[in-house]
Order: structure tokens, then sequence, then C-alpha cells
């Protein structure tokens, strides 16, 4: 294995921890509200109940596989999640639900996931490059 090929995986693997950090930190932040009540939010508190397993699956498989697929998962989970999060801070909402204000949760989602959507989208840029 060349030095350049050695560094570009250390990087990608770097890349992927990262990516699963964030991705698993919302994941585990969606499930605690959907545990904590917003289970009974229509549309949404379903939604975090998909989107606490599916965050915890694709954290794992970040971890556990190399493959580009879990990469691209990452990519459009956590911007996805993010998306929806600055929606609902917006006039009309996310499916009727209008956020007022900031509170701890949201901000540790916001991070988590703008991490997550970072690293992933470099670890797929990484992956791609070392392709061409």
């Amino acid at each position: 294995m060349s030095t350049t090929t050695a560094s570009t995986t250390a990087e990608a693997t770097a890349l992927r921890r990262i990516a699963a950090v964030g991705t698993a930190i919302s994941a585990v932040v969606h499930g605690y509200l959907f545990l904590d009540g917003w289970s009974i939010v229509p549309v949404v508190g379903p939604l975090f109940a998909v989107n606490a397993v599916s965050g915890a699956v694709i954290a794992v498989a970040l971890i556990a596989s190399a493959h580009w697929a879990w990469r691209f998962l990452a990519v459009g989970f956590n911007a996805l999640s993010l998306g929806a999060l600055l929606i609902s801070h917006t006039p009309t909402g996310f499916f009727g639900l209008r956020e007022g204000f900031w509170d701890s949760w949201q901000v540790i989602a916001l991070v988590s996931e703008s991490v997550g959507l970072i690293a992933a989208g470099l670890a797929l840029l990484v992956w791609w490059r070392a392709r061409r």
C-alpha cells in the first residue's frame, strides 16, 4: 500500500468515525425526545422514532463498514434531519409543528447533524476521489 493510499484510508476512516458520532448523537436525541413525550405528536412523533432507529443503524454501519453506501446514507440522513429542524423554526413549521425557540436538545441536534453531514460528505468525497 502506498503512502498516499494509506493516508487516504486513514483520513476516510477518521471521517467515517466522526460522521458516525454525529449521526449517533442525533439518533439518541430523537430517541430520547420520542420517549419523553414527542411520541404523541402527529406525524412528527413517529418520524422521531424512525430517525432514532435509522440513525443508529447508519452510525453502527459507518463504523463496521467502509462501503460508500453508508456514507451516502449518512449524508442524506443528516441533511434531512437538519432540514426538518430548520424548517420547524420557520413560520409555516414542519408538518404543523412550529418551534418558537432553541432549547438545548435542538442545539445538540443542530451541531451533531451539521458535524455528521460535513464529515459524511467529506468521507464520500475522499472515497470518490480515491476511485478516480
